[in-house]
């Protein structure tokens, strides 16, 4: 790999970045953070670890990133998980050689690969899938010679990337098959703050899983899926990428073929049960819980897994519950349209 060794050059371009909030994702709670800060400055008046056990995008758990905080992520998504690590890690990178890596890969010239193969002219235009699966080939191939941050980094920014051209409604479980696709993209490096990264810890697992061996926390943050739409298939492609394991796809939407090991108890009609086992081995002073008024708005698959009953008589055998909630038009695949609607906060202070 040739690539320019003037810092110089590299330092002075006009850089612009990505924040970690420059993503379209189901749930995100993006615009509700206010809402969730207000609330929290409410019921809990000093708290020193923020855990955030469902963390999908991050954006709730880099809104209480601070250097008197130490916040703890996961995910079951490694896609997810890598985004976390890029953002929120303490481990030190090199900002010149992710900037130039940046820039070698943004003019390297494609062919054919398993992305265009599997993707061109479905999520993206033929020229764009040879562009993706290049670069995320080219980012392998430089495994070796940078960090596991770096490399972190530099896959992040190739996911926020495509996400801006991509030919769907902000999810892959299908593309617009009438829609103009765009025929380029610029990878761009991350807006990071690294003075807040103090002892963070990011998770990639089963929140089930996990629970009762991490350490009591002071604020126990929950946002799980609300309904029967797994995630893995929403964000199947993006997975792919991820991992570049490049197993086989099936279906117009080119799903990987093994999937359901990503599959969410969360999603299922015994949500319920889950739910219940987290809060049992849960060792936190609050847990908060934001969860969605769907009840029977949507369709079937749109609705609530988690009655308020049900919730309510979970988490007051565990403390006592507060309420809090917001109006708020939540990010949907578009089937369902939403003109009132309510994000709750249960807001529990454990015994």
């Amino acid at each position: 790999m040739n690539m320019r060794d003037n810092k110089k050059n590299i330092l002075e371009k006009p850089f612009e970045y990505f924040i970690i909030n420059n993503r379209r994702y189901l749930g995100s709670k993006t615009k509700i953070l206010e809402f969730i800060q207000n609330s929290i400055d409410k019921h809990i008046k000093k708290y020193d670890s923020f855990l955030d056990i469902f963390s999908g995008t991050g954006v709730v758990a880099n809104h209480f990133n601070k250097k008197n905080i130490k916040i703890i992520t996961n995910d079951m998504l490694f896609s997810n998980y890598i985004i976390h690590y890029a953002f929120f890690s303490d481990d030190i990178y090199d900002e010149i050689r992710v900037l130039e890596l940046l820039d070698y890969l943004n003019n390297l010239i494609p062919t054919d690969n398993y992305f265009s193969e599997s993707f061109g002219d479905k999520f993206f235009s033929l020229e764009v899938s040879r562009k993706i699966g290049a670069i995320r080939e080219e980012i392998e191939k430089v495994t070796s010679k940078i960090t596991k941050r770096e490399k972190y980094i530099l896959i992040t920014s190739l996911i926020y990337s495509i996400d801006k051209i991509a030919n769907t409604c902000g999810h892959y479980d299908a593309f617009k098959k009438t829609s103009i696709m765009q025929n380029d993209f610029k990878l761009k490096p991350l807006s990071i703050d690294n003075e807040s990264n103090v002892n963070n810890i990011i998770l990639n697992a089963d929140a089930n899983k996990i629970i009762a061996d991490i350490e009591e926390v002071d604020i126990l943050y929950l946002d799980p899926p609300y309904n029967s739409r797994q995630y893995i298939s929403a964000y199947h492609l993006i997975e792919n990428l991820a991992k570049w394991d490049k197993p086989e796809v099936e279906g117009v939407a080119s799903k990987m073929v093994n999937r359901k090991e990503y599959n969410s108890d969360y999603c299922l009609k015994t949500a319920i049960n889950a739910f219940g086992d987290l809060i049992n081995k849960a060792k936190a002073k609050y847990i908060i819980l934001s969860y969605s008024d769907m009840a029977k708005k949507g369709n079937d698959r749109s609705n609530a897994r988690m009655s308020d009953a049900e919730i309510i008589d979970i988490l007051e055998k565990k403390g006592k519950v507060f309420v809090e909630s917001i109006k708020h038009k939540p990010f949907s695949t578009g089937k369902t349209n939403l003109s009132i609607h309510n994000e709750r906060l249960f807001i529990c202070q454990t015994y």
